[in-house]
């Protein structure tokens, strides 16, 4: 009996399982909306777009499947297979592995549901998967999943994942919806997609093998995870330990509470554990923990447009003094410090600003609203980063005119002038942050004008946006930590 280590799993599977040339889906359907649609639908758009150039469709009941010719079984397909796609009811995907086993098929996919997550009957089913896969020499993703991604080959078993842009962050969930969530909201944010991986029960292939293999990925530059819970706890301390000196991980782990652990297990099956254990690891291991997905995809966007912060000492320029205030508010309950400005700076805001401006940090323009050739927040903004002490700035306010009234009451060509003015100044802006080595974070939750001053996707001269400053200042917070952490590991 050939045994599979699942913690040496050859480069040759992972090959089969994001870049397979040769794919069958078996439980194709024509039946729009059904799982074995879906599936063969996305593989097939994956080939047209330079992935796979052999798709086959097998079903037993079908002549043919969206212009693909029906195979009863996957041993009846002439040429080798790379990549299974399994899509049929749960007491079928025995026979169906072993008979890909048989073909010698390396990699599936077992999108099909009804087994340890629902009662005992399906807990011994997936076990007679384990015993034909360990047998067989097949490693598969699942079973109870929505399917895989990888946007660079490009192949995609899950529809959610296609159309995706290209990018570097690749995401392993255990939600396939949730999963599909943080997708969508990456892409709201112009962040591009590298991998996707809904683990489902995780009978064969575990969470911690995917956080290996994407932790050596030439294209995976952030690793984001959505954890119910860890089936090697131990393991996934010690290579997120190596992993984050290089790549940073960011993770959301429920099943904190009594009843959402409870959910998790019937969810995939996961046992969640002790929250306070899991929280201790992610620090020692230096994995940010994120509450949601909003959250995740905005530190995402921050590390991938700004420095590290070196600290976690604020400097805040506001419209108005109330802004400043929930801001600094918000800031001190995540544990940041609101710097207290160098006297140089002072004075040279003071240069900036009437006399009735506060004289202190948070800034408030005291209603200086931006004219074109009078961009004074930008010049504000860039005092702050001149600061000694000051590590990051928030700016609550879009550098833009939004505040002015709705739109039927504004001279749309002035502010037109002005939208280009500020574009022009807000990327020289974006480019000399390099140079201050400071993040510089945009706050804005009001707005009548819509329309962006930034690039549409997230290059590395773009500041990014949050609707609200708690929100900011959790990602600051995210950052600052994760900072610190990587000058102790490496220092």
């Amino acid at each position: 009996m050939k045994v599979l280590n699942s913690k040496i799993i050859d480069s040759s599977y992972w090959q089969a399982l994001f870049a397979a040339d040769s794919v069958a889906i078996i439980g194709a359907k024509d039946v729009p909306g059904s799982w074995g649609y879906d599936a063969l639908h996305s593989v097939s758009e994956s080939g047209r777009k330079g992935g796979p150039r052999h798709v086959y469709a097998v079903n037993p009941g079908c002549k043919e499947v969206l212009g693909y010719p029906c195979y009863k079984t996957v041993l009846d397909i002439e040429g080798p297979v790379e990549l299974a796609i399994i899509v049929v009811p749960a007491p079928a995907v025995p026979q169906v592995l072993q008979q890909c086993a048989d073909k010698k098929v390396k990699a599936a996919v077992i999108i099909s549901a009804g087994f340890g997550e629902v009662d005992e009957a399906g807990s011994r089913m997936e076990s007679e998967l384990r015993r034909i896969a360990e047998e067989g020499g097949i490693r598969f993703v699942g079973p109870n999943c929505v399917g895989h991604a990888d946007v660079h080959t490009p192949l995609a078993s899950a529809g959610l994942a296609g159309g995706r842009t290209a990018g570097p962050m690749s995401i392993i969930s255990q939600s396939g919806t949730l999963g599909a969530n943080m997708m969508q909201i990456a892409s709201d944010y112009g962040i591009g997609l590298s991998k996707f991986v809904s683990t489902g029960n995780e009978t064969d292939l575990h969470l911690e093998d995917y956080l290996e293999f994407l932790g050596t990925d030439r294209e995976t530059g952030i690793i984001v995870a959505y954890i119910e819970g860890l089936r090697e706890g131990r393991r996934f301390y010690e290579l997120s330990k190596n992993i984050t000196k290089k790549k940073p991980i960011i993770v959301i782990k429920t099943g904190a509470t009594a009843e959402s652990s409870k959910a998790a297990k019937s969810h995939t099956g996961a046992l969640s554990g002790a929250d306070e254990i899991y929280s201790a690891a992610f620090r020692q291991a230096g994995v940010m923990r994120a509450d949601d997905e909003e959250e995740v995809c905005g530190t995402v966007a921050a590390i991938l447009t700004q420095p590290l912060p070196r600290g976690n000492r604020v400097g805040i320029v506001t419209m108005g003094g109330g802004f400043g205030v929930v801001t600094a508010e918000a800031c001190e309950k995540e544990g940041l410090k609101i710097a207290p400005l160098e006297p140089q700076t002072i004075k040279k805001i003071g240069e900036i600003l009437p006399s009735r401006w506060t004289q202190g940090n948070p800034v408030d323009m005291v209603g200086i609203r931006p004219t074109p050739g009078n961009m004074t927040i930008v010049d504000c903004i860039r005092c702050l980063l001149e600061d000694n002490n000051v590590d990051a700035v928030l700016t609550l306010l879009p550098l833009i005119a939004s505040f002015y009234g709705p739109p039927d009451s504004v001279d749309e060509r002035k502010l037109r002038a002005l939208h280009a003015e500020n574009r022009e100044k807000t990327e020289q802006l974006a480019k000399e942050l390099k140079e201050y080595g400071k993040p510089l974070y945009m706050v804005t939750r009001f707005s009548f004008h819509q329309e962006s001053i930034l690039p549409p996707s997230y290059s590395s001269d773009r500041i990014p946006e949050f609707k609200h400053h708690s929100r900011a200042a959790r990602v600051l917070k995210q950052l600052a930590w994760y900072s610190r952490y990587l000058e102790k590991r490496t220092g």
